[in-house]
């Protein structure tokens, strides 16, 4: 029987889209054209999005990892300050972390070196304080309790130690430590409220070069950048320099660098530790006949120089482990601050003081001299030059004498006579300098004389060679 209409199963006719369309207005075409371009839009913007985000994670690893090397090149025995077998920036404060005793505190972060459970160490923060405090609790990435952690992330429970208590409730007692504070075993100073921080070069600035250390992973964040200025502002620096006597002193001629990315321009290189400047002079940083002293410098003495006719800032470390540029105008906002000014007084940062050490000319008619007493500080003294001297064959004798102008006899200073050749004194003044320093607790200042050119009147009548081959 024959089938009417159409057959089954047959597949629809289709249609062209002019066809499909006929019933839509232009209008509306319009904006289906917009939804679609708008859909193809925002998918590239998601593309764009993972990209950037994985480009940041490539960034971060990166950064990562140097800082990891640079490290390294810390904690080696060439580059490691005094006393440091780990550090570790605190990058994170987690006051919502359960802690084992109260009133202890939760700190992370990246842990270089090796660190250990019941570790007495130092704490560094604010205005470069420095406080003593205990690790009691040591947790891995994982969340996992261990005795010791090398080389990764770890979760700190630390005591308050002698962290001072609030005042006052607004002063923020929840949170004593402050983010970025550095966490290690490394001493430095005693006494770290010294404006020009003496003596923290040779201790090798433990804060500043773990701060450094971390600049490339957090510099951008206005914290962290603002505690790093702050921990190169409570530094002792060194750099290298012609040192020459004069009839009134002594006369200075500072070096400069070019980085490779400003290279017309003239930088004052400073390090943070005489190991790493003594590094620089022997891989030829200074040429031979060049300037070939080590000479510390406050950071007012830094400022000072760095902005001087011939410098457009300073360079910190160049050689490694990190170096950083510090230009002209940062310098400038660092000096007006209230930490600079408080430190160092108005004015302070605009012109050079020569450091008290090194082979001043003294003119004994106007010092009270005197013999010193056999305090700690000066036994520590004597046990440090004669350890030097007995290394150092051109030297034949040593005394050591406390000397004080006579119109302010608290203002003492060690006076060190040497009895060696001439062509050896320069020398030999910055290497007792080096060798005394750590000991100098109260008094502070040397001054040094050859014996062969000195005139004896106005010493005791009795004195004794502190050394004597």
């Amino acid at each position: 029987m024959g089938l009417f209409g159409k057959k089954k199963n047959a597949v629809p006719e289709t249609k062209p889209v002019e066809e499909t369309n006929k019933g839509i207005s232009d209008e509306m075409k319009i904006i289906l054209a917009a939804r679609e371009e708008e859909k193809q839009e925002k998918q590239a913007k998601a593309e764009e999005r993972q990209q950037a985000q994985a480009e940041e994670i490539k960034k971060d690893d990166k950064l990562g990892e140097q800082a990891k090397q640079a490290a390294e090149m810390i904690l080696s025995k060439e580059y490691v300050p005094a006393g440091m077998t780990f550090f570790m920036v605190c990058d994170e404060i987690p006051m919502e972390a359960a802690v084992e005793k109260e009133g202890n505190i939760i700190v992370r972060g990246e842990i270089r070196g090796c660190i250990k459970k019941n570790s007495d160490v130092f704490l560094y923060q604010g205005d470069g304080q420095r406080y003593s405090v205990r690790i009691e609790k040591v947790r891995n990435d994982r969340r996992e309790y261990v005795d010791e952690l090398s080389n990764e992330r770890g979760e700190l429970e630390i005591t308050r130690g002698d962290i001072p208590l609030p005042t006052n409730p607004d002063e923020n007692a929840s949170r004593p430590v402050m983010r970025f504070a550095v966490l290690t075993d490394a001493k430095g100073i005693e006494n770290t409220d010294d404006p020009n921080c003496e003596g923290m070069a040779m201790a090798g600035n433990p804060r500043t070069i773990a701060m450094l250390c971390e600049y490339g992973r957090y510099g951008k964040e206005p914290m962290f950048f603002g505690e790093t200025m702050d921990s190169i502002m409570t530094s002792e620096l060194v750099t290298i320099a012609g040192v020459t006597p004069v009839k009134e002193g002594l006369s200075y001629s500072f070096v400069g660098v070019s980085p490779k990315q400003n290279p017309k321009a003239s930088f004052l290189p400073v390090f943070t530790d005489y190991k790493l400047a003594r590094l620089a002079m022997k891989r030829g940083f200074s040429k031979k006949g060049g300037p070939d002293k080590i000479v510390p410098l406050s950071f007012a003495n830094v400022a000072a120089i760095s902005r001087n006719e011939t410098h457009q800032g300073f360079l910190i470390n160049p050689g490694g482990p990190v170096t950083i540029t510090i230009p002209r105008k940062l310098i400038d906002d660092m000096v007006k601050t209230d930490l600079f000014k408080k430190r160092f007084g108005e004015g302070a940062g605009e012109r050079f003081t020569p450091p008290s050490m090194g082979a001043g000319v003294l003119n004994l008619k106007q010092m009270v001299i005197s013999n010193p007493t056999n305090t700690p500080e000066f036994l520590a003294v004597e046990k440090a030059v004669k350890s030097y001297c007995a290394v150092h064959l051109k030297i034949n004798r040593v005394l050591i004498l406390v000397a004080a102008p006579a119109d302010n006899r608290n203002d003492k200073s060690y006076l060190c006579i040497i009895d060696c050749p001439e062509e050896s004194f320069k020398d030999e003044c910055q290497g007792l300098v080096d060798a005394m320093k750590p000991s100098l607790k109260t008094v502070k200042k040397v001054q040094f004389q050859l014996f062969s050119k000195m005139n004896n009147a106005g010493l005791p009548d009795k004195i004794t060679w502190l050394y004597s081959k």
